[in-house]
């Protein structure tokens, strides 16, 4: 079985996008910005990443209770079904090729393997990413400058 990723490029090129931002913006004004990405808006609160090709395009935004953008959450590689050693593999070097470009870019990360592995950047523009190597998926989670310094405040 083959699966798709987005290239570590193309995944930190949307990441240094949405970076570049000028934060606070609502979930509509985010779903507009996308189109700049190649995601299409689509229901409240979600935007469609079909440009990839992946089997899971939705890209959920999660609001503050200000109605500002808190974060938003992509997958950069198809769903695994089935847990193999050939999908395993994968997924494992989908994510060391995501971090690898991440510490590239944004400085080297803070890495956790509490449950899964996690590599996450504080970006001098106050935003934060997280990518996760889950069970079945590589996914990158963009948090806004505003709901980034609520975490820190939090001590998280």
């Amino acid at each position: 079985m083959t699966w798709k990723a987005m290239s570590a490029g193309r995944t930190w090129d949307v990441v240094d996008f949405w970076a570049d931002v000028t934060w606070p913006q609502r979930p509509a004004q985010v779903q507009q910005l996308g189109v700049q990405v190649g995601w299409t808006p689509d229901d409240d609160e979600l935007m469609q990443n079909e440009v990839d090709g992946l089997s899971e395009p939705g890209v959920p935004i999660a609001s503050m209770p200000t109605g500002e953008t808190a974060s938003f959450n992509f997958w950069t590689t198809d769903v695994v079904r089935e847990s193999t050693p050939e999908s395993d593999a994968f997924l494992d070097d989908q994510y060391a090729l995501l971090v690898r470009e991440g510490n590239a870019r944004w400085g080297a990360a803070t890495l956790s393997d509490d449950d899964r592995p996690t590599a996450q950047w504080d970006h001098d523009g106050g935003s934060r990413v997280v990518a996760s190597r889950g069970a079945h998926a590589v996914t990158v989670d963009f948090v806004t400058p505003q709901y980034a310094s609520v975490l820190r405040e939090l001590g998280e």
